[in-house]
Parts: C-alpha cells; structure tokens; sequence
C-alpha cells in the first residue's frame, strides 16, 4: 500500500517531533523505511525532513552508511549549549503511563488510537532528554583528564614545560565533539614537522603533557560519500585497546609542547563526473563539473570502552613500553609510615598490598613502563628493596640506561 503523507506532513520546514524521535534514538539511528514507518509518510517526504534537519544541523546529524541503507540520528550532546527540559523522573514516570495506555487502550475513549500515538511520541521526546545527558555524563567520567582547564596546567607547580592555552582548548573542542582534526607535529625523530590527521580520545598530564588520539587514515575519508560525515574506527576488543604496549600501536601519544598547529578538518568534495545525453538518451561526452560541495566536518566513531584509562591500563605511568612485568616491592619500615593508603597503580585493583610485623609494605602488581618505575624508586633510595623481577637492574640497564631515556 502506498502511503500518502498528510499536508501537515509534507510541509518543508521542521517537524519537531522528527527531530525528537532521531535525538532519542540509539546509535543505530533510523534508515528512511523506520521513519516512513514512523511517521506514515513517503519516502520523498522523509527524504525532505531529513535535509531540512542537515541543513539546520549540519554538524549534529549523524549518518551511517551500511551495504544497503543509511540510518540517521542527532547528537546535541556534541553542543554544549543545547539542552532538553527533561530528566530522568520524567522518563521514568511518563513511560508508566505510556505502558498503561498501551495495555488498556479501551480508558481512552473513542480517540485511543490518536491519543496513544501523541503519547508516544511525547515519550521519545523524554526519551531523547535522557540519552543526551546518559552521553554527557559518559563522556564526563571517561574522559575526565580532557576536561581539565587548561589553567590548571599553567598552574603547574615545579618543573614543566609550558603549555599552550590556546591549543588544549582547540583540541578539547575536538575532543568533545569528536571531530576529525589536523596537526602538524614536530618530533624528536622528525623535526621538520610531519602532518597528521587525527582523532583525539583525550589527555595525558604529568611532567610531559600528552594528546592520546587515533590516526585517521585518509582513504577512508575518501572513500565517504558525499552524505556521510562518520569514520568508524572503534576498536570493541578490550583486550585489543589494553594490549598494545610497545610497537606499533592503534593509538599514538602527542608531546603537546610538540604539536606545532592544530586545526579543524573538513572534507572538501568536487562534484561527481556524469553523461551528458542528447534527446535520444545518446551520449554525448562526459562532463567533469568544477563546483565543490560545501565542505563537511568529518566526525569518528569510538567503542565506549576506548578511553584513555583503558589505553594504559598496563602503564605504571604514562609511558607505553614493549613488556609487562610482574613487580613486586617491599618498603622498609620508616618508608612504609608515609605509604599508607598509597596508590602505586591506575586502577587501584591492579595492586596487591601487604604490611608484616614490622611495618613494612610489599605492593605487588603487573606493568609496562620500566623507566617510570625505576625514576620512582631512586626516590626512596635505599628504602625500597626491588624483590622481583629478579634480574632488575639487567632490565634497567637495557630498557631504561643503555637507551639514555630521560625523564622528560
């Protein structure tokens, strides 16, 4: 049956409770069929609301593209400056409602259908209201060290290098809304500079700051349509996102007292090639139009459990090093009085700690960074005694010493 949409419907402006329903919807997001479905319209009519939404929203629609269909959604959590005016009692207390009404359609009277319908669609709205702050708050806790003011790390107390303000806040935005962005980044290797395309997960702080970021390789920015505006390049395997000390891994750490420039990236496309025909439908040549698209920002998806706390799980620190050890130190009694309730490691259920009759602390935990370590325990000196690995100080030697890595 072909459905014929309404001429409230085919309006072209914005129906708001299409936009509510694609704020509310997962990351799936809704193909063209779920919102004919939806909204009982035709294909051409959705096809029109959602340019209508590209055109007002164009860097908060999210589109994915699979083998056969598209799926769209939008994303005002990217917006700080957007809010619903629900909460989560809202949701909870109008879905009792809905649930109601839907098993007892009879209380409603002679408008039951009409009225469900309007319930329903009240409640995606409520529903939209929870998702956005759900994400909010997602990327608040796994993300916490990119929100830090950069004024704080100006406010750095003791020896560090200095930090540009401007920059930490360019990359938080990018951070924030997880855009695809460029950096020109001067390394120790390479100090010529080389260009890099990028998408940044978070920061690291310490003595040396760091951008925590994925590369973006440029093929598949390419190889987007001229509609899409996603690069999916989430890693689900958290053994995978854990496991890569040493080598070359997935994710890459930028010195930001190295990163030279940093600016937004967007896709520019020129129009495809086409036939010109004659009236016959013969062809006459092939035309190559010289007319760009308007150019996009290009967003990227990451696994939920891509953060930078899961990045360096295996870090005593914040240094990535080719093996794991098992460490297990003991402290001697006056070193082990200034020690409780110590954290060696990140997470804490890493570590494995123990005090004897005598007072003395043994802390025991697995992790990659043997220069990080070895820095940590010259500060106690001959108050820490290093039970295993075993074969310590050969590991130092040729990890940390032999290398001439410096503790900056």
């Amino acid at each position: 049956m072909v459905k014929i949409a309404n001429s409230e419907n085919t309006k072209n402006t914005l129906n708001i409770d299409f936009l509510n329903r694609l704020c509310a919807q997962t990351d799936e997001g809704m193909s063209y069929e779920d919102i004919c479905e939806a909204f009982n319209i035709n294909k051409r009519t959705a096809q029109r609301w959602v340019s209508t939404v590209q055109r007002l929203f164009p860097n908060y629609l999210m589109v994915r593209r699979t083998k056969r269909n598209k799926f769209f959604s939008v994303d005002f959590t990217k917006n700080s400056n957007f809010n619903f005016d629900f909460t989560n009692e809202d949701l909870s207390a109008f879905s009792a409602v809905v649930d109601m009404a839907e098993k007892n359609p009879d209380l409603l009277g002679d408008k039951s259908s009409e009225i469900r319908s309007d319930l329903r669609r009240l409640k995606s709205k409520i529903c939209a209201a929870d998702d956005s702050s759900k994400k909010k708050s997602s990327y608040e806790s796994n993300t916490e060290a990119s929100l830090r003011s950069s004024a704080s790390a100006v406010r750095f107390r003791g020896p560090h290098f200095e930090i540009d303000e401007a920059l930490v806040a360019r990359l938080n935005t990018f951070i924030y809304s997880h855009s695809v962005c460029e950096i020109f980044y001067k390394s120790n290797n390479a100090p010529d500079g080389k260009l890099y395309l990028v998408a940044p997960i978070g920061f690291l702080y310490g003595n040396t700051q760091y951008l925590v970021a994925k590369i973006v390789p440029r093929a598949m920015i390419d190889e987007l349509t001229k509609d899409e505006n996603i690069v999916h390049i989430e890693e689900h395997d958290i053994s995978v996102i854990r496991g890569n000390a040493g080598g070359e891994g997935m994710y890459k750490f930028f010195k930001l007292t190295n990163i030279a420039s940093c600016v937004e990236f967007k896709k520019e496309d020129t129009r495809r090639p086409y036939h010109r025909r004659g009236p016959n439908g013969e062809v006459l040549g092939l035309v190559r139009p010289r007319k760009l698209h308007e150019p996009k920002i290009i967003y990227f998806a990451l696994d939920p459990q891509e953060t930078v706390d899961n990045i360096i799980y295996n870090s005593f620190g914040i240094f990535l090093s080719t093996n794991v050890y098992h460490v297990k130190w003991r402290f001697d009694t006056y070193a082990s009085s200034h020690l409780n309730n110590y954290q060696f490691v990140t997470p804490s259920e890493r570590q494995k700690v123990s005090k004897d009759a005598e007072g003395r602390i043994t802390v025991e935990f697995e992790a990659c960074g043997v220069a990080e370590m070895k820095w940590f325990l010259d500060r106690f000196g001959r108050h820490v005694e290093v039970l295993e690995p075993a074969n310590w100080n050969e590991i130092v030697e040729e990890e940390v010493i032999s290398r001439d890595i410096l503790p900056v």
